[in-house]
């Protein structure tokens, strides 16, 4: 069975929580290599990889859009999908970017929000800038399933344990009320809920995640994690079997990324 150990980057170059296989010298001399802060290492039979241990935020985005003058696709086309949760549809919305993904006359998206009117191509852009890249399917699941230890959520089986809400998503009928019982009528900042055992943030709900597996037969990619759109009465994306696949240029205001290296 694949197995898991995290490390997560400390505030200190080099102060690391690490947990080794007995005489891996290699392996350490990869975990030592940590491509940045804020990310957790997921170990598999073969070596392992980093990953974000959140989704990249706005303000993350934004420093890269700083940097690069990048011009996403949304703000190329003039518009992205927006859910209007008073028309109950989704709607093409002038404007609609990643600091304004309900549109210009919204408020902006906060820094410690996950970033979304993302497209692939978008999101690829930033993970090249800061040396990562998208996680395939295969290596999401194993992080999000605890190496294969949880089927259904990443912190166990049961989607309410102890009753407890542990991620954002749809509480009532989608898309005609939502009870917020999760305490988040919309999106959530980041590290709004527990990290799951491995030290990663929000794989089931708040924003799906972009994934670089493409479905070949329609040029979509597979999207994972579902959103606060999701609800047991409609998508149950925030389980983790579950997955949607989406058009490599869609941006929409459920629809992020995190980021994996090595």
């Amino acid at each position: 069975m694949y197995y898991l150990k995290w490390i997560l980057v400390g505030a200190l170059a080099g102060a690391v929580a690490c947990a080794e296989s007995p005489g891996s010298t290699d392996q350490a001399a990869a975990q030592a290599a940590a491509p940045g802060p804020g990310m957790v290492w997921i170990e598999t039979p073969g070596g392992g990889f980093w990953m974000d241990a959140t989704e990249v935020t706005t303000g993350e985005f934004a420093t890269f859009i700083a940097a690069t003058s990048y011009l996403t696709e949304a703000d190329s086309f003039g518009w992205s999908g927006v859910f209007s949760t008073e028309q109950q549809a989704w709607l093409p919305v002038e404007g609609a970017n990643w600091q304004y993904p309900l549109g210009p006359d919204q408020p902006m998206a906060l820094p410690e929000q996950p970033v979304t009117q993302v497209s692939l191509k978008d999101a690829r852009a930033y993970a090249s800038w800061a040396g990562k890249r998208l996680p395939t399917e295969a290596e999401w699941m194993l992080a999000a399933t605890q190496g294969g230890q949880h089927t259904d959520f990443p912190w166990g089986e049961e989607m309410l344990p102890g009753g407890k809400y542990l991620g954002n998503w749809w509480q009532g009928p989608f898309p005609f009320a939502d009870e917020v019982l999760d305490g988040f009528p919309g999106i959530a900042r980041v590290k709004q809920f527990p990290a799951a055992a491995n030290g990663l943030y929000d794989m089931a709900g708040n924003v799906w995640e972009w994934t670089a597996t493409e479905r070949a037969a329609t040029a979509e990619n597979v999207i994972k994690g579902g959103s606060f759109l999701c609800s047991t009465s409609y998508c149950t994306g925030f389980n983790l079997q579950q997955k949607q696949y989406t058009a490599k240029d869609s941006g929409l205001n459920h629809l992020g990324f995190r980021c994996v290296a090595g």
